[in-house]
């Protein structure tokens, strides 16, 4: 926790440079993980604004999508870095991920640090109640968290993973229609939808 004598634009330049060291233990972990965060936070933060969500809100949700896989930290290198499809024990390992990562971001001391940390545990949670940590269904589940899954989802289809290629723009938005009401909130589609068509660049 950072001491509250500490003056703003000290405070400011302090917890930009906490974040600094959070992306960069993430590089230092593993780059492919860093550099698709960065994706997704990315593109979070576009689909944020078109969710409606004010600049506050759309700030919280792009840091969030851009740390959701911090947790990856404490994973094992023989489960993380695995150039294969997991066994069910590992994936039940790599599931720990969400809750390690709101630890991990709670220790910022950042004003926002717990909803930001909420939206991080809350990054696998499926729309039908079917994810995890917890099991929440619907708009149980933080819209920021929605936005970061669909996020998440739709640059792991289409970026190279080490068992599998890059898919194609198109089949990986088919994937994302299917599972309209499963793992992805309809409304959240509807959105990234319509941000595609007014920003193809991003496909």
């Amino acid at each position: 926790m950072l001491p509250d004598a500490v003056t703003a634009p000290d405070l400011l330049h302090a917890q930009a440079c906490l974040i600094d060291a959070l992306a960069m233990s993430l590089q230092m972990r593993d780059a492919y993980t860093r550099h698709h965060c960065d994706r997704v936070g990315q593109l979070a933060q576009r689909l944020a604004l078109h969710c409606d969500l004010d600049q506050e809100a759309g700030t919280r949700v792009a840091l969030a999508a851009r740390f959701h896989d911090i947790g990856k930290i404490g994973i094992p290198d023989d489960v993380l870095l695995s150039p294969r499809r997991h066994t069910e024990q590992e994936r039940a390992i790599m599931r720990e991920h969400p809750v390690r990562g709101e630890h991990i971001f709670l220790t910022t001391g950042r004003s926002d640090a717990a909803a930001v940390a909420r939206l991080i545990r809350a990054h696998h949670e499926a729309f039908d109640g079917s994810g995890y940590p917890d099991g929440l269904h619907g708009e149980h589940i933080p819209l920021g968290a929605r936005i970061v899954t669909l996020a998440d989802a739709y640059d792991a289809m289409t970026s190279d993973r080490p068992y599998r290629a890059a898919m194609a723009h198109g089949t990986a938005l088919r994937i994302l229609d299917d599972q309209a009401g499963g793992l992805i909130d309809p409304y959240v589609l509807q959105r990234f939808h319509r941000l595609l068509a007014q920003e193809p660049a991003l496909a």
